[in-house]
């Protein structure tokens, strides 16, 4: 197993499904004898412009207008199958379109510009677990700048506010799923009955399945003045009629009379007929040991020993238990995590093995964690940098530790979109580097000639070098401007670099002053690929937009480690700092027995101190027994900076 740095992925515009919203004339008809009743059967930020005689629908791109940033790609974790994906992708073009490189994805970004550069049709289930309407305190868990903003965009405006954020998202999500495909909405009693009336208008109440009640038994505080609220919602829809569902069951030890089938678990030698359970099963044990008493002997072939009651799942599900919080295996650390069993009954129920299933809001990764785990395609992203590394571990840990060997596993990459990390930019070729950076400006990339690199608006582009180090000179200033004179195709341009000299800078002064001269007429734009001016473009579109492209530097790491006692050490990273503005370190993460591979020590992935819910920058651990270990610590910060340090230790 491998994890490897790569390189900038650009993807091509995708093929959009018109997607409308269904009219449902009979379910909005008003009866004669109330008149005529204003109904509203858009969903809430659909707009409709009339213009005389056109209506233009916008959709959702009045209050989230579209924009389309390359990704990039900042690590990939092999497995040793990616032959045998990329054959898959030779034979299903929607599955090569969504899995170019055969490979699984997890992204780092706003999911929903994210989506919009995805395949239309391509997923078969989706389930988000996307922030609750419950105050913004509670759905702040990892503490990203990303996060912190998303969450203050929507509680602008209230209820309405939310629904217009959520509702942009799930129209993204229908032109993604399969026409077989469903969809899962998990929420809260904050907001679960307005999203239905939402999810109705935008999938058709014909598709609406299921409303389900997940019950849990956990703390109820000092509640006295209603009941405790112990239930979650899960709202389930199909694209269409012909959605995909496996009926799953239950087994009922305590004798319900809600059952649809029985079945006789008899003895046959060493077997148990018609039963899934060994007869080392407690609670099989329990039944036999009861029969033995009950009758004086060992039971022989035939004799039937008990009769279980099975039933199918319904609606209500109180059999599935929170995440215990002692639980070291499951339990990553932050309070809104999800149990895997959950996830595991919506994808077995949902999907069958290879099919896609993606999650917009991943968090600590569980559902990518079930659906690996189940042999399902996946794509998963979240805004938050600490919850993709988080993701990354967790799926990294469940291929090594649980299904590794059962069958063969695509890789995975973790890509970002709009928020890029500088140093990987400046190690690519200058051809990359400049498709990077023209696409990134807005423009398209092209070799007119040797000294215009690209056009926007049909203004030509000229890109500087990758390295940080390098600038713009007076030479290159002169060369450029005399290419677009020559060309003749305008009387302006733009060149786009990390710097600029102080002698290209004047000659660009002087171009645009003197107009004595033919060169004179052409005025040039010097622009810092780091400045306001470089995502003009996308601010132009919404105010709101301005941190939606940025470069970033991963942290400065300073560790010290400091003995404490017999094998016992401290590991202290408080001394660290982010390199970005504004910047604070978010969160550490330690595996202290690094093998070539980062994955997260139990309970060192996610550290908060209990009382603040600040992150925890030392951390004790004690090792197994003397000898020389390797290290690794990873540093992000709260801009989406990240960075590795590995250290090699002789414990004693």
């Amino acid at each position: 197993m491998a994890k490897k740095d790569t390189e900038i992925k650009f993807i091509e515009p995708v093929e959009e499904e018109d997607i409308q919203i269904p009219e449902q004339r009979e379910f909005y008809e008003m009866p004669v004898r109330f008149g005529a009743v204003p109904v509203d059967k858009a969903p809430i930020g659909w707009e409709v412009k009339t213009r005389r005689a056109e209506t233009k629908i916008t959709k959702f791109q009045h209050a989230y207008p579209t924009i389309r940033l390359p990704f990039q790609q900042v690590q990939k974790v092999e497995f040793g199958h990616s032959d045998e994906f990329l054959k898959q992708n030779e034979k299903d073009a929607k599955l090569a379109a969504l899995f170019p490189e055969g490979a699984n994805r997890l992204f780092f970004g706003d999911n929903l510009h994210i989506m919009r550069q995805l395949p239309s049709k391509s997923i078969d289930l989706i389930y988000i677990d996307p922030p609750f309407f419950s105050g913004r305190n509670y759905n702040v868990i990892f503490g990203d700048k990303n996060e912190v903003r998303s969450f203050t965009d929507i509680w602008e405006g209230g209820m309405p506010g939310y629904l217009m954020w959520l509702n942009a998202r799930l129209f993204e999500m229908k032109r993604l799923l399969k026409d077989t495909g469903s969809i899962y909405v998990h929420l809260d009693w904050h907001a679960s009955h307005y999203v239905k009336v939402e999810m109705d208008k935008i999938f058709g109440v014909s598709n609406f399945l299921n409303e389900i009640a997940w019950g849990y038994e956990t703390y109820v505080g000092n509640v006295k003045r209603y009941f405790p609220r112990k239930h979650d919602i899960l709202l389930l829809y199909s694209k269409g009629p012909e959605y995909k569902f496996n009926q799953l069951f239950l087994d009922d030890y305590e004798e319900s009379i809600n059952y649809k089938r029985w079945e006789k678990y008899i003895v046959d030698g060493n077997k148990i007929k018609g039963a899934n359970y060994p007869k080392t099963d407690s609670r099989f044990t329990l039944r036999y040991d009861k029969w033995v008493r009950d009758h004086g002997r060992e039971p022989k072939p035939d004799d039937i020993i008990f009769e279980v009651k099975s039933f199918p799942v319904s609606s209500f599900w109180k059999d599935i238990t929170v995440v215990d919080p002692k639980d070291k295996e499951e339990r990553i650390g932050y309070p809104t995590q999800k149990p895997e069993a959950l996830l595991d009954r919506i994808i077995k129920s949902s999907t069958d093995e290879g099919d896609v299933v993606a999650d917009f809001f991943c968090g600590g990764g569980t559902t990518p964690a079930a659906a690996q785990r189940l042999n399902r395609r996946w794509i998963a992203g979240d805004q938050s940098r600490i919850a993709v590394s988080i993701t990354a571990d967790r799926i990294t840990k469940t291929v090594e530790e649980k299904i590794g060997k059962l069958f063969a596993v695509p890789d995975f990459t973790v890509e970002h979109w709009g928020i890029y990390e500088a140093p990987m930019v400046e190690k690519l070729e200058d051809s990359e580097f400049r498709e990077f950076v023209i696409k990134a400006f807005g423009g398209r990339a092209e070799s007119a000639s040797e000294n215009i690199h690209g056009l926007r608006g049909g203004v030509p582009l000229y890109v500087g070098e990758p390295s940080r180090k390098t600038q713009i000179t007076k030479d290159d200033v002169s060369k450029f401007a005399k290419a677009i004179f020559e060309e003749k195709r305008t009387n302006s341009g733009v060149m786009l670099a990390w710097n600029f000299s102080q002698d290209a800078k004047a000659a660009a002064d002087i171009l645009a002053a003197r107009e004595n001269k033919r060169i004179d007429f052409v005025r040039l734009s010097l622009v810092r690929l780091e400045s306001d001016e470089f995502r003009d473009h996308i601010v132009s579109k919404n105010r709101d937009y301005e941190e939606l492209l940025s470069f970033i530097q991963p942290p400065r790491i300073k560790l010290e480690i400091t003995k404490i006692k017999h094998l016992v050490y401290e590991f202290d990273v408080s001394e660290s700092t982010s390199l970005n503005t504004d910047g604070i370190i978010a969160n550490v993460q330690f595996d202290f027995d690094y093998r070539g591979r980062f994955t997260t020590t139990q309970g060192y992935a996610f550290m908060r101190d209990k009382k603040t819910k600040t992150p925890l920058l030392t951390a004790e651990y004690k090792f197994p027994k003397p000898g020389t270990y390797k290290i690794a610590c990873s540093v992000q910060d709260n801009q989406g900076g990240e960075k590795t340090e590995i250290r090699e230790i002789e414990v004693s």
